[in-house]
């Protein structure tokens, strides 16, 4: 019995040490308040690595961070791209499309929101997504 209750003591303690980091939650997406400031279109299509949904450039094959509308989900096969005022779009993970909008620096993003993004999925630069349509 003495050694159950140390079994369990010892992920809660290794926990406790780093109070302030969170895994992401399943499926966990960027969001932000819509931005219908478009500055560059990419084609490409989605991945999910690492538990992070990514972007893959058809052009230079570059990985970034796509940073969706607020009310946009992820359920592990497809997203739900949410454009105010429009009827919400599904993209599948590995459907080419064309993604249009503007990178943003983590540091612009910045606060206590993006922070566990950031952590788990920081290697890649933020993309704030204004709109998606299909690659042909």
């Amino acid at each position: 019995m003495r050694k159950l209750g140390w079994m369990i003591a010892m992920p809660l303690a290794a926990c406790a040490a780093h109070p302030g980091i969170r895994p992401l939650r399943p499926l966990e997406i960027a969001t932000a308040p819509y931005r219908g400031l478009a500055t560059e279109s990419r084609p490409g299509s989605l991945m999910y690595e690492g538990g992070c949904l990514l972007f893959r450039d058809g052009r230079t094959g570059a990985l970034l961070m796509p940073v969706w509308p607020s009310g946009s989900m992820f359920n592990g096969t497809a997203l739900v791209f949410h454009e105010p005022g429009k009827t919400d779009q599904r993209i599948m993970v590995a459907e080419e499309f064309l993604m249009s909008g503007q990178p943003e620096p983590w540091a612009v993003l910045g606060g206590a929101v993006y922070a566990p993004i950031e952590r788990q999925c920081g290697a890649y630069e933020p993309f704030l997504v204004s709109s998606v349509r299909p690659a042909n």
